[in-house]
């Protein structure tokens, strides 16, 4: 994506900064010593001077590969343990389905809970489009091409099942869904939606052209077991009653409405195995491309590319998620206009979870370790290429953010304030009994972790510079000013 930002929260800071940088008083040039030529010296490199240089070069190409190494065996970790967590979410969905209680629908969504702490976190292998080598033998041409399928996000829920218009912000308004029917219309597209199977699904996947009409993935799940949050920035997620899921005659609803048949009910169920299914398959055939030893893989590419744009490719994916996609697309946005609908788990209310181990994955990559797999970050990248003061000054900026989401993460689950309710304007939270003063607190929750975020980027590219990596342009970069 090509980031625009609107809102300048950044651009002040910028041009503060720069103005003080132009008005600090430049210091001296030594004077220059005479250049080879006028000594009557040779500028031909001597042979002692050409092995030293071939030294440096080749120990340098020694960390890049370290680095690539340490970073594959992260990403082949921690999508191993999201494979993990979709195999637990599958098999208590497939409990659920066979025997809808309460019981086993409460079970279910703990385990996609939890299936969400892992895979959030490998969010920062995502960007890496532009930087992976063509390959016709590889069977995913990049992570970023492949994630849509499984995390796209927001999804317009209309397409999937019944809503609640007076909560409804999307644009398909037609009274099928897929749920409900054989047929899907979207435009002039027509679909058979007879059989609910994993490869429908995934061909319907931004149906009509309309990047909104996501059908997979973790988000079509979420929907599935919890339904619509009714409750704007009030208390409280989606409560999608059980009985949506009865096969018993007379008992199928479709909310607060009973159906016309039990068809809708075992309709649902299929649905929901059919995503479990998919996401399943799709987190196989990523952990096989981070496979060590693999060849025409996303790995093999990378390690192939180490001493080439591999370490600017790691941060500049580090620098993406953190600036154009999780402090921009998913947290500004919806603080600016108090949008509750653009929090990234808006019908579970887990915002919070998948919010801090985004920054949380961000920095497994920074410190070269995910729950003890990696060994070599770019921290480490930094103070061996003679770096420490850039080091230093990253650690400190992503213990300032990290600190940001422990507030938020506190707060929603020590005290019940999630994060819908948290970027809700003044107004909105006036409306639900909250006090100004008490929701612009809350505000300053999620602002504060913006701002770290905002930070620690540009901390970031300060570091690339120092390397050698100029113009990092972490999606979008410092180029924050309007019309830019």
């Amino acid at each position: 994506m090509t980031l625009t930002f609107k809102h300048g929260i950044l651009a002040t800071t910028i041009t503060a900064s720069l103005a003080l940088t132009a008005c600090q008083k430049p210091a001296e040039k030594p004077a220059e010593e005479p250049k080879a030529e006028q000594k009557g010296e040779s500028t031909e490199a001597k042979p002692a001077d050409k092995a030293e240089a071939t030294t440096a070069k080749a120990e340098k190409g020694k960390e890049a590969e370290a680095l690539v190494k340490s970073f594959s065996d992260m990403a082949y970790a921690g999508y191993s343990d999201s494979l993990e967590g979709a195999k637990k979410l599958q098999a208590a969905i497939d409990k659920f389905v066979a025997e809808p209680t309460e019981a086993n629908l409460n079970a279910t969504k703990e385990a996609y809970k939890e299936a969400r702490v892992p895979y959030s976190q490998t969010e920062v292998f995502r960007f890496d489009e532009g930087f992976v080598t063509k390959n016709d033998k590889r069977a995913i041409e990049s992570v970023d091409a492949w994630e849509g399928q499984v995390n796209a996000w927001p999804l317009d829920e209309a397409l999937i099942d019944y809503v609640d218009g007076s909560h409804y912000e999307g644009e398909y308004k037609a009274k099928s869904n897929i749920i409900n029917g054989d047929t899907i219309k979207v435009g002039s597209e027509s679909k058979d939606t007879t059989d609910l199977t994993p490869e429908l699904l995934a061909s319907m996947n931004e149906y009509g052209g309309s990047e909104a009409n996501v059908t997979t993935g973790y988000h079509a799940i979420e929907f599935l077991l919890w339904g619509q949050d009714l409750n704007g920035v009030g208390a409280g997620a989606g409560k999608r009653p059980v009985t949506d899921y009865s096969t018993e005659e007379g008992k199928c609803t479709n909310g607060a409405a009973v159906a016309d048949s039990t068809k809708t009910c075992t309709r649902r169920g299929q649905y929901l195995q059919a995503a479990a299914k998919l996401l399943i398959k799709d987190l196989e055939e990523m952990v096989a491309q981070w496979k060590p030893d693999s060849e025409n893989t996303l790995r093999a590419d990378l390690l192939a590319r180490a001493n080439d744009n591999a370490v600017r490719q790691i941060m500049y994916e580090m620098g993406s998620l953190s600036l154009g996609e999780l402090a921009s697309e998913r947290m500004q946005v919806a603080l600016v206009v108090g949008s509750t609908e653009d929090t990234h788990e808006c019908f579970s209310d887990q915002t919070h979870t998948s919010y801090a181990m985004n920054a949380q994955g961000i920095k497994n990559v920074f410190e070269g370790n995910y729950k003890g797999k990696g060994g070599y970050g770019i921290k480490q990248y930094l103070v061996d290429m003679g770096k420490q003061k850039e080091a230093d000054d990253l650690q400190a900026k992503f213990d300032a953010t990290t600190g940001a989401f422990d507030t938020i993460v506190a707060e929603t689950e020590k005290n019940d304030i999630h994060v819908d309710q948290m970027v809700g304007t003044v107004a909105q939270a006036e409306k639900v009994g909250v006090k100004k003063e008490e929701q612009e607190k809350r505000r300053s929750w999620v602002a504060d972790a913006i701002t770290g975020l905002q930070e620690q980027t540009k901390s970031l590219e300060v570091a690339a510079a120092s390397v050698g990596i100029d113009k990092l342009d972490s999606d979008g970069g410092t180029a924050f000013s309007e019309g830019k």
